[in-house]
């Protein structure tokens, strides 16, 4: 149950959710807990569970904000690590090189980068799951001479 439209907080919430909205480790959102840093969590009667409501839940966000532990402490907070990572040129590049040194066997050169467009034009679901076998390397030339043959 959400309290407002306009506020992300639940009306309760786990330990770990709370851990994960301060963008903390569960292992570090313990560690300041034991000292003091955030408060404790209220436990179910029923479950004994330790949860979050609304109002430890904002207590948490401020010292988040402010770097000042319930405790007084000052607390000093890494920058959160990014997820949205490059993928590695090395998963994606074999395939067009292979492609590449074939072609280059027909006596057509052409760079990766340029076989990499083309095969999203004439694979729009990309490469078939097996092998890369003639046929491919048949479609790639014809589509890739008459491009060039185009363009001259």
């Amino acid at each position: 149950m959400k309290t407002s439209p306009g506020n992300d907080l639940n009306a309760v919430c786990t330990v770990i959710e709370m851990a994960r909205r301060l963008q903390l480790s569960r292992a570090r959102f313990y560690q300041l807990l034991k000292i003091g840093a955030f408060p404790p969590p209220v436990y179910s009667i029923r479950t004994r569970r330790p949860l979050y409501p609304l109002d430890l839940q904002q207590m948490c966000i401020a010292v988040r904000k402010t770097g000042i532990g319930l405790n007084g402490q000052p607390l000093l907070f890494n920058t959160p690590r990014t997820t949205n990572l490059p993928r590695p040129r090395s998963q994606i590049e074999p395939h067009y090189n292979e492609l590449s040194e074939r072609l280059k066997q027909l006596d057509l050169i052409v760079p990766p980068n340029e076989i990499k467009k083309a095969v999203k034009v004439l694979y729009p679901g990309g490469l078939p799951k097996d092998r890369i076998d003639g046929s491919v390397v048949g479609d790639l030339f014809r589509y890739l001479r008459s491009n060039r043959q185009r363009s001259v």
